[in-house]
């Protein structure tokens, strides 16, 4: 989950305001089988290079495999004529976003109504995301490959769509912060949150002194996601 730990939080700071795909890829423990939530000396000053090498991974088989993973995925990028990313992913991702912001809201049935709050414009955008991821890979089916520009707009096109869901103007209270889709929880750094303006927005909202600008802060972060969503959707839009 973007923004699930500090490590992944930093990669949220330098790289998606840029645009730029990330990936966190490490090893964990098997949790069926181990009965500890994380090995005990998880970021301490007894966290050092000698206990990796005399007691948790003697032989770095783990870190070889790690890197032979993360050696993988880089050759298969690569090496790939068209890019190996699929935006109905991110579509259905989308979709389960919305859906936990439509049930936060549904714990405030009288505000969500005396305030005027609707979801409507976030999830019609997010509907036209899906239907324009769709048939993006549709038209993908039909790519002819023998064209190398249109190879390249076809790259180009997947390479950037994560540029479209940064807002220049950043999140509020985090400005460095920028992607509208994930962003690590303002309240809690270990946790990552989806609509990250919205989330925030709705967070402890019932102890708001003014309970009409707090609302009002929530349809202003709507608005800012439907907009956003709906212009990332135009991007995956056939050239004209």
């Amino acid at each position: 989950e973007p923004g699930a730990t500090i490590q992944s939080s930093a990669n949220l700071g330098e790289l998606p305001p840029k645009g730029v795909h990330s990936l966190v890829v490490m090893f964990l423990f098997f949790q069926k089988v181990d009965k500890f939530s994380s090995y005990p000396v998880y970021h301490s000053v007894y966290e050092t290079y000698e206990i990796v090498e005399q007691y948790y991974d003697p032989t770095f088989k783990n870190h070889r495999a790690v890197a032979q993973v993360r050696g993988g995925l880089v050759f298969e990028l690569a090496n790939s004529l068209v890019l190996p990313f699929d935006c109905r992913d991110y579509a259905e991702a989308l979709k389960s976003y919305a859906r936990i912001i439509y049930n936060m809201t549904q714990k405030y049935p009288t505000e969500v109504t005396t305030y005027s709050v609707s979801l409507d414009p976030l999830l019609s955008a997010v509907k036209n995301f899906s239907e324009a991821a769709s048939d993006f890979h549709r038209r993908l089916q039909q790519l002819d490959t023998r064209k190398l520009l249109g190879v390249r707009s076809w790259n180009d096109q997947l390479m950037f769509l994560e540029r479209a869901f940064i807002d220049p103007l950043g999140l509020p209270g985090t400005p460095f912060y920028r992607h509208i889709i994930f962003a690590p929880n303002r309240h809690n750094k270990y946790a990552g949150v989806s609509f990250p303006g919205i989330y925030d927005a709705l967070f402890d909202i019932s102890n708001q002194a003014d309970q009409r600008k707090a609302w009002e802060e929530v349809k202003r972060q709507i608005s800012i996601a439907a907009y956003i969503v709906q212009a990332a959707a135009g991007t995956l839009r056939e050239p004209s």
